[in-house]
């Protein structure tokens, strides 16, 4: 597996273990802006947990913002693995996180398949029986705005959390 990394000054890999993760973030203390690249693979989203919940505290937010921004990302990025890249392991992922006084913003970069127009539409909620969808509606719902465009055979998804 392939560590996912950080740009700010310089490359940082994510470990597996948060605790020896802290000092990383105490490193880059409150970021307004971030780039993370990673690969899709689960694992690495799931190594990527605790750094986004350091990011989010690092921002402001209380615990439970912290803990749904978080959420939304997380699911952002497994479906760019799932459905972007139809779970085809190893292709890239950038993730840019930036921190104003007024919100994060957080664009996720893929260069899978474009996302369909039906998934941008909070007003079409998954069925409470569906195996999967749930995760456009915690997106949807759990993040303040949701933006996507495509452009140069890349997709760019933006989730903003207002901090005010």
């Amino acid at each position: 597996m392939n560590p996912v990394t950080s740009t700010q000054d310089s490359t940082l890999p994510l470990t597996q273990d948060p605790a020896a993760a802290a000092p990383q973030a105490q490193a880059i203390a409150r970021p307004d802006s971030l780039h993370l690249q990673l690969h899709s693979d689960p694992a690495e989203v799931a190594d990527l947990q605790p750094r986004l919940l350091d990011l989010c505290a690092q921002a402001g937010l209380d615990a439970m913002a912290a803990f749904k921004l978080t959420t939304a990302i997380v699911e952002a990025l497994n479906n760019c693995i799932e459905h972007a890249y139809g779970g085809e392991a190893g292709r890239p992922i950038d993730l840019e996180w930036t921190r104003s006084t007024e919100a994060v913003a957080v664009a996720i970069h893929d260069e899978g398949q474009s996302l369909p127009a039906r998934a941008l539409d909070p007003a079409t909620p998954a069925a409470s029986d569906a195996e999967s969808g749930r995760g456009w509606q915690i997106i949807h719902e759990w993040t303040h705005a949701v933006s996507y465009h495509r452009t140069n055979k890349q997709n760019v998804l933006t989730l903003t959390y207002y901090l005010t």
